[in-house]
């Protein structure tokens, strides 16, 4: 049988606001490279933060051969840095 890798559920009803805190953590935490382990505990947090009621609600499942600590959904950069110009000495001013 086929499941789903990764699914985020909540474990009762969850208030709106709570939900929008807990989504706008998760994900940019995903778009920042996080984990999805470390982005799910990120969006909690900024739910408990906010002074919220619900931010042991959301669930984070996972099949058995998935690690969510391992689980990355965006890749960092893998080009190398592009160096800054060097600063040149300016020129001395005539008079």
């Amino acid at each position: 049988m086929d499941t789903v890798p990764l699914a985020i559920g909540m474990s009762a009803s969850i208030a709106d606001i709570d939900a929008i805190a807990y989504a706008a953590r998760f994900y940019a935490a995903v778009a920042d490279g996080q984990s999805i382990r470390s982005a799910h505990a990120q969006g909690r947090v900024a739910v408990e933060m906010a002074g919220l009621l619900d931010h042991d609600l959301p669930t984070l499942f996972h099949a058995e051969d998935v690690d969510p600590t391992t689980a990355f959904l965006v890749a960092p950069p893998t080009a190398p840095p592009v160096p800054l110009p060097a600063e040149e000495e300016p020129e001395p001013r005539q008079t």
